[in-house]
């Protein structure tokens, strides 16, 4: 009994700083792949994160497509947790890569990612009204990630 109420304790305490429905939009700042600092705007209304290098193919392959502006008119933001990535690889690799993309990457670190839910090869997506989430999915397609500014 007490490894059962263990379990629950520290699964609850796990998730219990990820951002679910009906909480307020993150207020910390995030650094893009560029370096400079982003904040959540209050007017968001949807906010995309990739927590593996498979889900940011797929958010990034869409992008490409777009026009450079595409986040800022939908009131979007693309968050790439590479907080699990070796620093050097980031470093020498990763952000090297990401500098050629035309549209910004807010890029998480341990801390921050523990702010959103994520499950396994799956975009989270976070539909915002009012500065509050108010619908969280988990998608792993382009065409789910299509359905979702249409």
């Amino acid at each position: 009994m007490k490894k059962l109420l263990f379990s629950t304790l520290l699964l609850v305490a796990t998730f219990a700083n990820a951002l679910n429905i009906g909480d307020s939009t993150p207020t910390f700042e995030i650094k893009d792949q560029f370096e400079k600092m982003h904040k959540i705007s209050a007017d968001a209304k949807t906010i995309l994160v990739a927590e593996s290098r498979g889900t940011s193919v797929i958010i990034r392959e869409y992008l490409l497509t777009k026009d450079t502006d595409f986040l800022a008119k939908n009131k979007a933001h693309y968050i790439a947790d590479i907080s699990g990535m070796p620093s050097l690889i980031s470093k020498f690799i990763a952000l090297p890569k990401m500098k050629k993309y035309p549209f910004s990457i807010l890029l998480v670190d341990e801390e921050q990612s523990k702010s959103f839910n994520t499950k396994d090869d799956k975009i989270t997506v976070y539909t915002v009204t009012d500065g509050k989430v108010s619908n969280v999915k988990y998608i792993e397609t382009t065409e789910e990630l299509k359905a979702i500014f249409e």
